[in-house]
């Protein structure tokens, strides 16, 4: 089918993959390791980017290498951002008593321990002679202040930018739009347009 607004010389993302499954295939085979813990991370991913690039039409001329350039994006990136997005769930299933407490720290006096330390050592003394407990306790403005912050970075978005330079960015396209008239009338309001292919 000819576009009534002009042709693009490359395939949109939908073209490449227009389905998870050919995508989830694409993973699968292209030879680079797959490094997403979660299989549904996968899945996501692809509607994700369905979802802000389905339409866009590919920067390379070579859809193998737009491939390649995808699934190694999603091999540097993913697992962080998979990572990122499980944290973010744990900050927001938090509740009072969980956010409350801000620091506990914990100070033990030893006197005369039976083995010394030597200087390097990170071990613990195994006995106790003295010991001082600090608790810092949060109000509840600086809990609702600090969730907010922490969930405030959007961490899709950010994981979805990495892939913004595989596809055109201009808004017109590339290959001009061409119009068959009727060779045979002057009348330009008697012409009769259509889209015409390019060559």
């Amino acid at each position: 089918m000819i576009s009534l607004y002009g042709n693009y010389r490359n395939r949109k993302f939908t073209d490449i993959f227009p389905s998870v499954e050919e995508f989830k295939k694409a993973y699968t085979n292209c030879g680079i390791p797959q490094q997403l813990k979660n299989a549904e991370s996968i899945n996501t991913i692809y509607y994700l980017l369905y979802a802000k690039y389905g339409n866009s039409t590919i920067a390379s001329f070579d859809e193998n290498q737009f491939i390649y350039k995808v699934m190694s994006t999603v091999y540097m990136y993913g697992p962080k951002w998979e990572k990122e997005r499980e944290l973010q769930e744990q900050v927001r299933d938090l509740e009072g008593k969980d956010l409350e407490v801000a620091s506990t720290r914990i100070f033990n006096h030893s006197f005369n321990p039976s083995t010394a330390p030597s200087t390097g050592t990170l071990d613990e003394l195994t006995t106790i002679n003295d010991q001082n407990v600090s608790k810092t306790k949060r109000g509840k403005l600086e809990q609702i202040a600090m969730v907010m912050d922490l969930l405030q970075r959007d961490i899709t978005e950010e994981f979805l930018n990495k892939f913004k330079s595989f596809f055109l960015i201009i808004v017109a396209p590339e290959l001009p739009l061409w119009y068959v008239t009727d060779d045979n009338d002057d009348n330009d309001n008697n012409a009769e347009f259509g889209p015409s292919f390019c060559i």
